[in-house]
C-alpha cells in the first residue's frame, strides 16, 4: 500500500473527495478549502492509500508530541471488508511507533438509526487494538466515544489536537463518565 499526500491537485482528488462526501455525513464534514489549508501544517497530514493505481481509503490526522488524532479515516467503499481500513491504521501507527492514535466514534445508541453500523465501527476498531478511553467528545452534531490504541491516553493531549485542527476556533464539550 502507499501513501500520498492529499492536494488539490492530486491526480484522483475528485475521486478522494467524493469517497469522503460518501464516508461522512454532511454535518461531520469540514469546508474543503479548511481541510486543504490546515494540512499545511506540519503536524496535520491529509493522506490518499493507493494500492498500484486503485484509491482505497483516506485519512486526515493531527499529531501533538505523544498522539496522533484521526479525524477522517474512510475505505473506498467499492473494497469495504479486505483488509484496507487495517492497513490503514497500520500505516497511521508506523509513522510515528510511540505515539497514542485517538478517534472518535459515534456512541452506541438502541434508538439511532445506524445502531448496527455504529456497532461494526466499533467491533472493526476493537479489533484493531483501540480501546474506550471512557471520555466523550459532544458537539452540535452529538456525542462522540474518544477510543484510544498503543498508548495511554491524555485528555490534554486529545484537546491540543483538535486545538490545531480547530485553529482554536472549535471547542466541543469533552468530558469522562
Amino acid at each position: 500500500m502507499q501513501s500520498r499526500k492529499v492536494s488539490i491537485f492530486s491526480k484522483y482528488f475528485k475521486e478522494i473527495r467524493a469517497l469522503q462526501k460518501r464516508a461522512f455525513p454532511k454535518e461531520e464534514q469540514y469546508p474543503l478549502p479548511i481541510l486543504l489549508l490546515l494540512s499545511l501544517q506540519k503536524s496535520v497530514n491529509y493522506t490518499a492509500y493507493y494500492d498500484a493505481e486503485t484509491l482505497c481509503g483516506i485519512s486526515y490526522t493531527a499529531e501533538t508530541d505523544d498522539m496522533i488524532y484521526v479525524l477522517y479515516l474512510a475505505v473506498n467503499d467499492k473494497l469495504r471488508s479486505k483488509g484496507y481500513g487495517t492497513k490503514i491504521l497500520d500505516v497511521i501507527r508506523s509513522c510515528r511507533v510511540n505515539k497514542t492514535v485517538c478517534l472518535n466514534v459515534e456512541s452506541l445508541d438502541e434508538m439511532a438509526e445506524n445502531n448496527e453500523q455504529r456497532k461494526k465501527r466499533y467491533e472493526f476498531y476493537y479489533r484493531n487494538g483501540f480501546h474506550d478511553t471512557e471520555h466523550f467528545l459532544e458537539d452540535k452534531t452529538g456525542r462522540y466515544a474518544i477510543l484510544a490504541a498503543g498508548g495511554d491516553f491524555s485528555a490534554d493531549s486529545y484537546k491540543e489536537a483538535i486545538r490545531r485542527l480547530g485553529m482554536n476556533l472549535y471547542k466541543p464539550k469533552i468530558y469522562s463518565y
